[in-house]
């Protein structure tokens, strides 16, 4: 008795273990930033992408550099230690300079002309397959939303921001920027910009109120000043080596996945940027706008910058001429449904 209890054990442990597991893909997606619209657009985008596919694609999630700093993940992309990683584009200009491009200062009308110029398929296309060659492929662009400057001393008018230290991005057109203001920038990973506050390294930082409400800049400056001189278009990246090694339709649901949700990443993007003065001020800070004399003048001296760098530049001009003119008939209000 007792052996034919043990046959037919084993004949039932063979049976299931004949029986094929479910195939199953994992999907890690990073970004430096957390509890911000780049971090629940991923946690978005990991919900629907695993319900399209059944589970077929395991998607997790890690914010706050956890997969390390925008360098070392955009090399994981590449070269497929990672499936995706969401970030502006301007991180990704080492690949190709028109990455570059979104981030003109000026250019923009309100946030959803920003929204509806990116995700227009004229500019989207080439915008989103600027470093396929290199492994990376955008499958969602969004506009994550104006910028602002947060510094340890008050910025009321533009002569408050002379001979201030300012993180900006490590493009050429960002450091003129900053010097067109009378600043100095200073570029560094955004990892670093909050302990070098803190320490007194530098005197604040250009980016969005939101996410540096996010990552809780207020604990060491209690001023931010929205300047809203050019807008910060993020989007989700993804490596092409981990894309490769999907079946094909499951391929396929990753790009039209991101795809789909790209006015659902703009409107989650605003609704942040919104909330983000209270989240300031609710934590003692001041939140300032400047008077819509300064406001004007900052906005003439930026307009030019996107011409001088980008237009006038062979590696960005097409690209750049490109989303000019996609600006100049889209529409400034948000869609309807």
């Amino acid at each position: 008795m007792k052996s034919l209890i043990g046959v037919a054990a084993v004949v039932a442990f063979a049976a299931v273990s004949a029986v094929p597991a479910a195939a199953q893909h994992t999907m890690r997606i990073g970004m430096v930033t957390i509890n911000d619209a780049q971090h629940t657009f991923a946690q978005k985008y990991a919900e629907e992408l695993m319900k399209r596919t059944n589970n077929a694609i395991k998607v997790e999630v890690f914010p706050a550099a956890q997969l390390g700093s925008i360098p070392r993940q955009i090399e994981n992309l590449k070269i497929g230690a990672q499936g995706g990683f969401i970030s502006p584009g301007g991180f990704f200009s080492g690949l190709d300079r028109g990455f570059e491009v979104t981030d003109a200062p000026g250019i923009f009308k309100t946030f959803w002309h920003a929204q509806n110029a990116i995700t227009d398929p004229e500019f989207r296309s080439k915008y989103t397959t600027l470093g396929e060659k290199q492994g990376v492929l955008g499958v969602a662009v969004f506009n994550y939303g104006p910028t602002s400057i947060a510094s340890l001393t008050p910025v009321r008018k533009l002569d408050d921001m002379k001979g201030l230290k300012i993180r900006v991005l490590a493009t050429k057109m960002e450091s003129k920027l900053a010097s067109v203001l009378g600043m100095t920038g200073v570029p560094m990973p955004f990892t670093e910009t909050l302990p070098a506050i803190q320490q007194r390294t530098i005197d604040g930082c250009r980016s969005s109120i939101a996410v540096m409400a996010a990552s809780k800049f207020y604990t060491a400056t209690k001023y931010v000043t929205q300047t809203e001189s050019g807008m910060i278009v993020s989007g989700l990246w993804i490596s092409k080596p981990w894309l490769n090694r999907l079946p094909k339709e499951l391929q396929e649901q990753v790009i039209k996945t991101g795809r789909d949700l790209e006015t659902w990443g703009g409107r989650n993007a605003q609704t942040f940027d919104q909330s983000a003065a209270k989240i300031w001020t609710d934590n003692g800070a001041e939140v300032i706008k400047l008077s819509p004399t300064d406001q004007a003048e900052l906005n003439k001296r930026l307009a030019p910058l996107g011409d001088e760098f980008l237009g006038g530049d062979p590696a960005t001009k097409n690209l750049y001429e490109t989303l000019k003119k996609v600006l100049s008939r889209v529409s400034s209000e948000p869609p309807k449904s």
